[in-house]
């Protein structure tokens, strides 16, 4: 048995296997194995940090005291959506295993940051754009996905979701915005 199968068992008895997150999970986990092949990523790599991405997202909060650095827990109180992904992170590490590009594809996956590697822009990617989205901007996104155009659909999904915050009044994370720029530079936008 590979360890993605007991991963897979591990989330899906934590997240249900009935709840709508862990079938978005199973989407995320798809699109990071089709995307793995495209571009030559370690499968079983991208198969654990799809399926361990959302792991704590109904954890409580008070997790973070266990298990985030001070750094992380400033970090989260100022952006509380990051919680799940730091305590994902870290679950990954307690409960599977150590492989640090793992720890960074789930760490990372919200937005993404500067210089990420190919499996931490297959996580982020494949959390927006899995087949369960049915947003107006994910739809889109996936289309330029599947044409082959990883960067501008990391650089679409990252305006779009800056784009949709603002109109909520809520500012961007600075990451958020440095990966915007560092895309922007990338695609000669």
């Amino acid at each position: 048995m590979l360890l993605s199968d007991k991963v897979k068992e591990l989330v899906r008895e934590h997240l249900g296997e009935d709840s709508k997150r862990y079938i978005h999970t199973l989407g995320v986990m798809e699109m990071a194995e089709y995307l793995a092949k495209e571009y030559d990523v370690d499968l079983e790599k991208a198969k654990i940090a799809a399926l361990m991405h959302d792991y704590s997202k109904y954890d409580p909060v008070s997790d973070a005291s266990l298990y985030l650095t001070l750094e992380e827990r400033e970090d989260c109180k100022k952006y509380p959506f990051l919680y799940h992904a730091y305590l994902s992170a870290c679950a990954y590490k307690r409960l599977v295993g150590d492989d640090n590009d793992i720890y960074l594809a789930i760490k990372n996956h919200v937005f993404g940051r500067p210089g990420m590697t190919i499996l931490e822009k297959i996580i982020m990617i494949s959390d927006y754009t899995e087949k369960n989205r049915e947003y107006e901007s994910c739809i889109e996104c996936r289309k330029i996905l599947l044409a082959g155009h990883l960067d501008e659909a990391i650089y679409k999904s990252t305006l779009d979701t800056i784009n949709f915050n603002e109109l909520k009044n809520k500012k961007p994370h600075p990451r958020q915005l440095e990966v915007l720029k560092e895309y922007e530079r990338k695609l000669n936008k």
